[in-house]
């Protein structure tokens, strides 16, 4: 059964979010593209801000609240897929949610440190620190973004469910279990009270 998941904002932010970042990324060296690069971060930063507010005010999977950061979750998810014994979730799985998380803390700090460095630190920071800062940011950032890949390729191989297709389509498939926990704010199910 498929099941209306990720709204066009989401798709359209996490599409825009790949070709931004590839694009900065492809014109990074150049002096030549150096204007382009500097528009691309610009687009990713206003995406980033976007999805932000976004994860404030939008119900359902895309709301923060839906995928809380919790590393020690993630890091009960992570041994549970590599037992294959994780269960499927309909929006993000824990340790999804901490690529996610990163990834725009990561956006944040690229885009900021690259417009100091664009601007020649705005008098107030050291060229050069910006340049260093902006240099090692940006390449963890992309380090975080193969994680993320793999993970998706993973999980999708795993429940076999291709999490690609749900990210162009907006639906995923689920099952009775997934909507039962799915209509809960934590990832792990919550035991039943006994009297």
């Amino acid at each position: 059964m498929l099941r209306y998941v990720w709204d066009p904002f989401i798709r359209i932010f996490h599409w825009s979010l790949v070709a931004a970042f590839a694009y900065a990324f492809y014109t990074h060296s150049s002096m030549w593209d150096r204007l382009h690069h500097a528009y691309a971060g610009y687009v990713a930063g206003t995406l980033i801000v976007a999805r932000i507010i976004w994860g404030v005010v939008a119900t359902g999977y895309a709301n923060f609240q839906s995928f809380p950061l919790n590393p020690v979750w993630a890091v009960k998810h992570l041994f549970k897929l590599l037992k294959g014994t994780a269960r499927h979730y309909v929006g993000h799985n824990p340790v999804g949610s901490i690529a996610i998380y990163a990834m725009l803390g990561l956006g944040i700090l690229a885009v900021g440190s690259g417009c100091i460095v664009y601007n020649s630190g705005w008098g107030f920071i050291d060229d050069d620190l910006a340049k260093v800062i902006h240099h090692y940011v940006t390449w963890t950032w992309l380090g975080v973004v193969v994680i993320h890949v793999l993970g998706v390729l993973f999980e999708s191989f795993i429940h076999k469910d291709n999490l690609i297709w749900a990210m162009i389509t907006g639906s995923k498939r689920v099952c009775s279990i997934d909507e039962r926990f799915s209509q809960r704010n934590t990832p792990f199910p919550r035991r039943k009270k006994t009297r």
